[in-house]
């Protein structure tokens, strides 16, 4: 449905641009109101080409809701490995700091 309003706002757009651009609706011009016309309608083109995984309806209620997926949770325990990995090696080097290098 964008794809055929977008086409329809196009169309309608450019030929408000070219043939119409002195005619007027009420404080509107042709030329400018067919610009207009046209980026609208290719906005709407450029949302209907880009697709999307249509998400169901648990997805939906977890955006809604703010709560993460399972694999939001499992990113974050990644990243608390990580740090934690990063806090010992850290602490291992704190403890040979003093030493000289042989």
């Amino acid at each position: 449905m964008k794809r055929v309003f977008g086409l329809a706002a196009i169309v309608a757009g450019a030929v408000l641009a070219i043939f119409l651009p002195d005619l007027e609706f009420g404080w509107f011009k042709g030329r400018p109101f067919g610009v207009i016309l046209m980026v609208l309608g290719g906005i709407e083109l450029l949302e209907s080409a880009r697709r999307r995984k249509p998400k169901g309806i648990v997805e939906e209620l977890r955006d809604d809701l703010g709560i993460g997926s399972s694999r939001d949770r499992d990113r974050g325990r990644d990243r608390d490995r990580e740090r934690e990995s990063d806090r010992e090696v850290e602490r291992e080097a704190r403890k040979y700091r003093d030493y000289p290098d042989a």
